[in-house]
């Protein structure tokens, strides 16, 4: 910092100048002063000596005395008459010849004491001049000039300006170091104030300043800490804000963005970035463009507005709101995302639903009626005949008994009523037994069902559960599997559990499918359930029994071909409740 713009270095020199100025004024002030009164004080005595002079001329003095006399008052004594002349002189060389100014000796011929100080050449010297009237009884008969030298005055009034310029010196002397002093006493908190300060700019509060007086300084000081305080707490308080907020956006799923009015992006959360596809780096928000003509529509309408993007056949829903100030003027814009991609394909999967259940109930009631219509018509005669007829309609009634007892059964675990009947069992004998009641099938088929199982040890559940389990997944396996393929079950131990797989040699699942196989009334090869009277409500049903025994279930396409499905149980599943 300049040392002529700090604050010591200002109020020195104002305290100095003010000093100086004030010195010399005073010293001015005081020169006149003395200088009149020594004046004033020889002027007196010099009049009282030229009465008491003229007194003893008007008794006649003897002129030559005027010499003796004018020694004692320290002056030169001349006397003049009404026209001007000399008289008598106390140096006649020297007045000689010599007349007084027309102008002061008519003032002094009208009565009047006339003072003059000033050069007279016939001394060489300044002089202090009184003329005094000689009066009678007659009138004014001449004058009293006296001459006093104004050196002895003169060197009194020097020698007083010396004592007041050495006093000012002295003085100006003093004044520096008390006002270096008193600036240094100032600007020391100021210095401390301006640290504080400093440091409250690069966000350190920690700093305070030391009060050591009660006045405007030291109120500034408490003042300066108390600001040092409140930012501390109201930056803690903003930050700790931001940082919920911060929380808040980085663990909510949908996306978060938000603009300014010209489209420019001010932040977005990692969701967003994801659901759009676009990479996190400073700038890079090109990828937001696709929001664009819904940010421009916002701006104008200055509307919140809704709309479903599609891309990378993902559904996307937009969800915009403009961001007003106070004044209702718009200063950004604010989408959030969500990724309905899901919910969009499980209401087509439930719209599906409601054509497939349709039509698997419009079949079979149509061959119901048909065949029944046909018998009370008479129109089947031979007893073989009808016999098929008979059997026809059976099938057909059972396949819509099993179809509403699946839906119930679905219906009833998922609103939480299916009571669970736990004991410890075998999952090797049970599997053996289910693979026996449905060899014939698999036989029927051309398919062979290979079992492989490790030691496990029991497990509790309720063995109809899981042979429903198991039916579910091998039925589904012998939809899909190759007409000669093989169905391969596996019970093996792994770290969630007791894992058992059922794996056919079917065509596979699209990747982008398997999510939803689990979901109730989806379908893979909608044509082929059809033709195999497939509902979709199977693997929905494995799902949630599984998941009632505390288990999950999983799938996963194989290398070598065909699909694996999985379903894992604790081993040691406490007793449950009903969900």
């Amino acid at each position: 910092m300049n040392p002529n713009k700090s604050i010591i270095f200002k109020l020195w020199l104002y305290m100095i100048v003010l000093t100086i100025i004030t010195l010399l004024f005073s010293g001015l002030i005081l020169s006149r002063v003395f200088e009149d009164f020594y004046f004033n004080i020889r002027q007196n005595e010099m009049i009282n000596e030229g009465q008491q002079l003229i007194a003893l001329i008007l008794q006649g003095i003897d002129p030559m005395e005027l010499v003796d006399i004018s020694k004692f008052i320290n002056a030169h004594a001349v006397v003049v008459n009404r026209q001007g002349l000399i008289q008598a002189s106390s140096n006649i060389l020297k007045f000689k010849g010599m007349l007084m100014d027309g102008r002061e000796f008519s003032e002094v011929l009208k009565g009047n004491i006339v003072i003059h100080k000033g050069y007279i050449s016939q001394f060489g010297a300044a002089m202090l001049t009184v003329a005094l009237p000689i009066k009678t009884e007659g009138g004014v008969m001449g004058a009293l000039i006296l001459y006093s030298p104004m050196e002895s005055i003169q060197n009194s009034i020097w020698q007083i300006r010396r004592l007041i310029l050495l006093t000012a010196t002295g003085a100006v002397i003093v004044a520096t170091a008390l006002s270096f002093v008193l600036s240094k006493t100032v600007s020391r908190p100021l210095i401390d104030i301006k640290k504080v300060a400093e440091g409250m700019a690069r966000g350190d509060f920690e700093g305070r300043v030391s009060v050591s007086s009660e006045d405007e300084i030291g109120t500034l000081a408490k003042t300066i800490n108390y600001l040092s305080d409140a930012l501390k707490n109201n930056i803690n308080a903003l930050s700790q804000e931001k940082e919920q907020l911060k929380n808040v956006l980085l663990s909510m799923t949908d996306g978060v963005i938000t603009f300014d009015a010209n489209n420019q992006l001010i932040m977005a959360n990692p969701q967003a970035y994801d659901m759009l596809q676009v990479e996190m780096r400073d700038g890079g928000d090109e990828g937001f463009k696709v929001l664009y003509p819904l940010l421009d529509r916002v701006r104008e309408t200055k509307k919140p507005l809704q709309e479903e993007l599609k891309f990378d056949g993902r559904t996307i829903s937009a969800r915009l709101a403009p961001l007003m100030d106070e004044n209702l003027n718009l200063w950004g814009m604010v989408a959030v995302l969500q990724d309905v991609t899901r919910e969009r394909k499980l209401e087509h999967l439930r719209r599906e639903f409601v054509g497939n259940v349709s039509h698997e109930l419009r079949t079979p009631l149509s061959y119901l009626q048909g065949y029944t219509e046909a018998l009370l018509d008479g129109m089947v005669e031979d007893p073989e005949e009808k016999k098929k007829y008979l059997n026809i309609i059976l099938d057909e009634t059972l396949r819509l008994r099993r179809m509403v007892n699946e839906l119930l059964d679905l219906s009833q675990i998922e609103s939480g009523h299916l009571h669970l009947k736990k004991d410890k069992i075998s999952l090797k004998n049970l599997i053996e037994r289910v693979v026996k009641k449905l060899a014939p099938i698999c036989q029927k088929k051309g398919m062979k069902i290979s079992t492989e199982f490790e030691e496990v040890p029991l497990v509790m559940a309720d063995e109809d559960r899981i042979e429903q389990v198991m039916i579910n997944l091998i039925d589904n396996a012998m939809r899909y599997n190759e007409s000669s393929g093989e169905i391969k079950i596996k019970v093996q131990r792994s770290e969630s559990g007791i894992v058992v797989s059922v794996k056919d040699q079917g065509p596979g699942i699209p990747e982008d499918e398997l999510p939803f196989i689990w979901e109730r009334f989806y379908k893979v090869d909608k044509a082929r359930t059809r033709k195999t009277g497939g509902t979709g409500l199977g693997l929905a049903i494995v799902k949630n029994i599984v998941e009632v025994h505390g288990g999950r279930v999983w799938a996963k396409n194989c290398a070598e071909g065909g699909t694996a499905f999985y379903f894992s149980l604790p081993e040691d599943t406490p007793e449950e409740s009903p969900r």
